[in-house]
């Protein structure tokens, strides 16, 4: 990932490289400059002083100019090219000194001869011009005025003694502030070259240090875009599963997979919230846990109880907890975090997740796979309910297959209803024919599961055979009609209640309408001799074991016939 990071740290140094101000490689383009400035401008001072120099001055320009072109365009180091030039402008300076003495531009010359030496040497050189001009010019003048030396060009002024000291005080003030002023001026720029270096160096640092920081942002980032894209895969893939074993066994084989723990084990708690029961694992240890019943009970110190007393996560590594514990199961476990399945404030089980190294679990991890447990708590607890309505759902149609059944069976005992279709229409059969089952078409009438009664059909004619389709007709009339027949029968049951209900209602309200005992008596049997068209009806009050007495107190009975 750092090799294509964008801000790497070879491109860092191709970007920055370039922009490091180098005082000895500008130097060395300054140089180079001036050279090429004076290959130009030469050729007019040559074109210039050439009618009037004599003939060893034109050798010597001539010779100035060849070492020159030679210096500009050869591939000469720094220092050769810096003290050939300040060489060829000493050598024009003395031989202008030794034609005209100091009556002519020899001062320039040997000016320019010094602020050359200042500005491409780096040592004291300037100082050393300075003082070589002024033995030049010392020696010179002495000559001259002793009569050794006379000068060569014509018409030259005469020069006394104080001139040469005039002249050469002069040269020496001026060209000692210049070495003073291009010193202050190397100095201050020195000065701001190193400062403009440092802060350089610290916008490096800190460029440096910002991208640091936006790679690690970026890490993070991309490692919780992964750690979230394989949360909903596993949170899809869950959603679908309608089997508890199997949903367990896929969070903890994908959970281990996408995240890279080598075990990851899932606990469901019992209804009491004591015992932690292991019910799947990813791994070969925890498969076999599973094998021999493994269970965590209630401990203060297990790190199970705690995520269950807290309902939140718990991490625990072995270099920054004090009070790790390894597991004799999982030895070589370094970090372990544990997240609750959570529904509805209800801890359902425990996420269990080892990791081998070192500081593996933070905060955002558990931020992330938090949420996936609670989904995988909510579709744990979907399958638990589905299975639990299937379950209900199936006691209810068997229980409702059992009453239809014991209901049909008691009304076919008290009667056997059949009807046939005739020419003549339709009429009641009073017995069951038994012919062979093979003739004709018979088809259930099913009902809950349960048969309940059949339909019997004959073609007319000879043809015996009923195709399929006309077969599915027919048992889907037989449903049709079964379900006729129920409902039939519920709505007869109905009535029935219902006029019992009406029975009952005018009893009581007869009944009610003395407060008389005897009245009372009377109007009750009254009553149920008329309903029910009895022969006799009797209503004793009183305790049964006292009918054996001859005479008792506090007893009625009256008889109808």
């Amino acid at each position: 990932m750092n090799n294509n990071f964008p801000f790497s740290n070879s491109s860092r140094q191709k970007d920055i490289e370039p922009t490091v101000f180098d005082y000895k490689s500008w130097r060395s383009g300054f140089i180079l400059i001036i050279l090429r400035l004076a290959c130009v401008l030469g050729i007019g001072l040559l074109v210039f002083s050439l009618p009037n120099a004599t003939s060893s001055d034109r050798i010597l320009f001539f010779s100035l100019y060849s070492v020159l072109l030679l210096v500009t365009l050869l591939p000469v180091p720094y220092f050769a090219r810096a003290s050939i030039l300040l060489v060829m402008i000493y050598a024009i300076g003395t031989n202008s000194i030794l034609a005209w003495g100091p009556w002519l531009d020899g001062s320039v010359f040997f000016i320019a001869f010094i602020l050359l030496a200042a500005l491409l040497f780096d040592q004291r050189v300037d100082v050393f011009a300075l003082l070589l001009s002024i033995l030049t010019f010392s020696v010179v003048g002495i000559l001259q005025q002793q009569g050794i030396y006379k000068f060569s060009a014509p018409n030259v002024p005469a020069t006394a003694p104080l001139d040469w000291v005039a002249y050469t005080v002069d040269f020496s003030i001026l060209s000692a502030i210049l070495i003073i002023a291009i010193a202050r001026f190397k100095e201050e720029f020195a000065r701001v070259v190193n400062q403009m270096q440092n802060a350089f160096q610290a916008l490096i640092v800190e460029r440096t240090q910002l991208e640091d920081k936006v790679r690690e942002r970026t890490e993070e980032l991309e490692a919780k875009t992964n750690q979230l894209r394989a949360s909903t895969n596993i949170a899809r893939n869950v959603a679908e599963i309608q089997d508890i074993s199997i949903l367990l066994e896929t969070v903890t084989k994908l959970i281990s997979e996408k995240f890279e723990y080598y075990h990851v084990g899932l606990y469901i708690l019992d209804d009491q919230k004591k015992t932690a029961f292991l019910q799947s694992a990813s791994s070969e240890t925890g498969k076999q846990l599973i094998g021999q019943g493994f269970r965590v009970e209630s401990d203060r110190r297990n790190a199970i109880n705690k995520v269950i007393e807290k309902n939140g996560a718990y991490i625990t590594s072995d270099t920054e907890d004090p009070n790790f514990i390894r597991d004799i199961n999982f030895p070589i476990t370094r970090s372990r975090m544990l997240l609750p399945l959570t529904v509805r404030g209800n801890v359902l089980g425990v996420l269990d997740m080892h990791s081998d190294q070192t500081k593996a679990f933070d905060g955002q991890d558990a931020e992330i796979l938090q949420t996936l447990s609670d989904l995988v708590a909510i579709s744990f607890d979907n399958v638990r309910l589905i299975n639990e309505t299937k379950s209900l759902v199936s006691q209810l149609e068997i229980n409702t297959s059992f009453q239809a059944r014991r209901t049909w069976s008691k009304l076919t005992t008290r009667q056997k209803p059949a009807y046939q279709y005739t020419p003549a229409g339709v009429r009641p059969l009073f017995s069951v024919d038994s012919d062979d089952v093979t003739e004709g078409l018979r088809v259930p009438l099913i009902l809950y599961g349960q048969t309940i009664g059949t339909i019997k059909l004959k073609r007319k004619g000879g043809i015996a055979e009923w195709s399929d389709r006309e077969r599915v007709l027919v048992e889907k009339i037989a449903d049709q009609v079964a379900l006729a027949l129920e409902n039939s029968r519920l709505v007869d049951e109905a009535q029935k209640s219902a006029l019992r209900d009406q029975m009952i209602a005018n009893i009581s309200s007869r009944v009610r309408e003395t407060l008389d005992v005897e009245s009372v008596i009377r109007t009750a049997t009254t009553e149920l001799r008329r309903v029910f068209d009895l022969k006799e009806a009797e209503i004793n009050i009183g305790s049964p074991q006292t009918e054996a007495a001859p005479a008792r107190k506090n007893t009625s009975s009256l008889r109808l016939k």
